[in-house]
C-alpha cells in the first residue's frame, strides 16, 4: 500500500497530484500532437480512477496520449465511453450510460492489487488527482481559393 499523506479539500487522492488531464470529446481529432506545444505525443498506459455517478469507483488501465513536455495526459472520450459501457453491462447494469469523472491515476502496484482494497479511504490512499482538467479545441483547416 502506498504511504498515506494528507489531502487538501476537494482532493480525492492522498498522493501528490500528477499531470494535467484532457478528456477529448472530439471523435475526428485524435491529438497525436500536443495541443499546447505541437510536439508529437507519446503513448502511456496509465491506471485511471473513474467515479461513475452516483458513487461507483472503477479503475481502468488505459492507453492515453501523453506530452512529457507539457505534462498533459489525453484520453479519448469515445474510447472510454465504449469501455465503460461494456464493463457496466457486465458488472453494474444499473449504471450504464451514467455520467462519470476521471479523477486521477493510481499507483500501478496498487492497481494490480486492486481487488484487495476494501474501503474508499484505502482506495484514495493510492490515488494521484490530476493537477488540472484542461480543454482544447482541435485545429480546423479550411481550403481557400488563391486570389
Amino acid at each position: 500500500m502506498a504511504k498515506k499523506q494528507g489531502r487538501k479539500p476537494g482532493q480525492f487522492g492522498y498522493l501528490p497530484p500528477q499531470h494535467k488531464f484532457f478528456l477529448n470529446p472530439y471523435q475526428d481529432a485524435r491529438f497525436t500532437r500536443c495541443p499546447k506545444c505541437d510536439r508529437p505525443n507519446k503513448l502511456r498506459k496509465k491506471p485511471l480512477l473513474i467515479l461513475i455517478s452516483p458513487a461507483q469507483p472503477l479503475s481502468l488501465n488505459k492507453t492515453c496520449r501523453y506530452c512529457p513536455n507539457c505534462d498533459i495526459l489525453i484520453a479519448h472520450k469515445d474510447d472510454l465511453d465504449e469501455l465503460l459501457e461494456r464493463i457496466c453491462l457486465q458488472h453494474y447494469p444499473d449504471l450504464v450510460g451514467h455520467d462519470y469523472l476521471v479523477v486521477g491515476t493510481m499507483e500501478r502496484k496498487n492497481w494490480k492489487e486492486g481487488l484487495k482494497i476494501e474501503s474508499l479511504d484505502e482506495l484514495f490512499q493510492t490515488v494521484h488527482d490530476f493537477k488540472k482538467h484542461v480543454e482544447f479545441e482541435p485545429v480546423r483547416y479550411v481550403w481557400m481559393k488563391e486570389d
